[in-house]
């Protein structure tokens, strides 16, 4: 009923100038722009795009001049391209992969979290790192950050985006959001988020997607500040974005010389344990 509710009253208070349309400016336009305001250009810049989903951003992210781009992507063999009629598999190259306008441009397919450590280490590091979108769908989001921490140098800057927990009371403290076995339900009927139906089917009318099924928690805004903290990243700056009932959050942070924060019960101090990390 709420969300009904929004959808007839948002083109008036649009209108009106009380709220922002939730396409115009793009949300990932306006992070883009904020990390221009920083780096107008990435020249002689190594940088790493994870998940780069219609191939947009990394077209903005060329126009930059890095030296080399690094795109990587879950294996398409374990994903579906889902629309609102149909679902079909996702190309082992996208298509829009050849227009990108960097001469050393490399895609990758496999998931960040589960490399080995020396798979890791081949990658190298890189001035930049640009994840939107992504966290929310790992269910280990401390270790993934970890992991985007280590692959930047020192004085990198990482570019995040990711949804949060719409949650009326648990958006508000400093915690995660379990959606499980929910996010196994992930077709909503209507705007009724009780009548949900198995996610092996693909949306027919009147049906969309609620929760994707690869989405096992949500965090709080203040969780995910926590989870950057830990992980050692500095200066961290939030991009305010038009999204509706601050749904999502995007920040810019730096890995300076503090290399995170570890763990240990009653052992050696400093720890050889590394918060998200492992030896």
């Amino acid at each position: 009923m709420l969300r009904s509710i929004k959808k007839a009253v948002r083109p008036l208070l649009e209108k009106i100038g009380l709220l922002t349309p939730y396409d115009e400016p793009n949300y990932r336009v306006v992070i883009f722009q904020a990390l221009t305001r920083k780096l107008p250009n990435l020249h002689g810049k190594k940088i790493l795009e994870i998940g780069p989903k219609d191939g947009k951003d990394t077209h903005r992210l060329a126009s930059l001049a890095p030296e080399s781009f690094l795109i990587m992507d879950i294996p398409s063999d374990y994903t579906l391209n889902v629309t609102s009629a149909f679902r079909t598999p996702r190309e082992k190259l996208p298509a829009w992969f050849h227009e990108i306008a960097c001469q050393k441009k490399t895609y990758r397919e496999g998931n960040l979290v589960y490399l080995t450590p020396q798979e890791v280490a081949d990658l190298g590091q890189f001035d930049l790192i640009w994840c939107t979108g992504v966290l929310y769908h790992n269910p280990e989001q401390l270790r993934f950050l970890k992991r985007l921490f280590n692959l930047l140098s020192p004085g990198g800057l990482l570019v995040l985006e990711t949804s949060l927990t719409r949650h009326p009371q648990l958006k508000h403290y400093n915690c995660v959001e379990i959606l499980w076995p929910k996010s196994q339900l992930c077709l909503r009927v209507g705007d009724d988020d009780n009548r949900l139906i198995p996610s092996l089917l693909a949306p027919d009318q009147g049906q969309s997607l609620s929760i994707q099924a690869n989405v096992s928690h949500l965090p709080s805004r203040k969780a995910v500040l926590s989870w950057m903290e830990m992980c050692g990243f500095q200066n961290m700056e939030e991009v305010e974005i038009p999204i509706l009932d601050q749904a999502r959050m995007a920040l810019i942070a730096t890995k300076g010389h503090f290399m995170g924060y570890t763990y240990s019960n009653r052992g050696p101090s400093p720890s050889p344990y590394a918060i998200g990390g492992s030896l």
